[in-house]
């Protein structure tokens, strides 16, 4: 006495949308990333805007030279590392560029505000650090980062 069982899979259609799958997800982890980039730069301005460091704390008074050089001008005397708008107009979406697998790069988009930027983050006393992100930022980010990548991935009917 013998029985014959046969069963019927989709394990072709399983396959392709596996195969499908692999194809697919590094495009859209190298997009979320990239948007990531585009929110991080978003984020940098607008905390420097407020005057406040990645850390969340404010910045350092501008000196009292300084100060008068400002109310000379006219110029707001608030600390937001605003004094023509050319540094911080130098970082941009554009200057998001992709540097490896799944990571990228934000920079200032010409030597002169490399510079500036240089001497607020590093060089001057007391330091102004706005070019970075703390662990609340990364969450962040890291937020919209997973929630791209489900949306994304949900339009492709994985």
């Amino acid at each position: 006495m013998a029985i014959n069982l046969n069963i019927k899979t989709n394990s072709k259609q399983v396959s392709a949308k596996f195969k499908k799958f692999g194809a697919v997800l590094p495009r859209i982890i190298d997009k979320g990333v990239k948007q990531a980039g585009f929110q991080l730069v978003d984020i940098i301005r607008t905390k420097t805007q407020k005057g406040i460091d990645f850390e969340d704390r404010r910045f350092a008074p501008y000196s009292e030279g300084y100060l008068k050089k400002l109310q000379r001008e006219n110029k707001p005397t608030a600390v937001d590392l605003f004094y023509t708008g050319t540094m911080m107009g130098a970082l941009t979406p554009s200057m998001v560029k992709k540097t490896g697998k799944h990571k990228i790069t934000l920079a200032f988009s010409r030597k002169e505000e490399i510079d500036k930027a240089f001497f607020n983050q590093v060089t001057t006393d007391p330091q102004r650090k706005f070019f970075g992100f703390n662990t609340r930022t990364e969450k962040i980010i890291n937020k919209s980062f997973e929630k791209f990548v489900k949306d994304e991935l949900r339009k492709f009917k994985l």
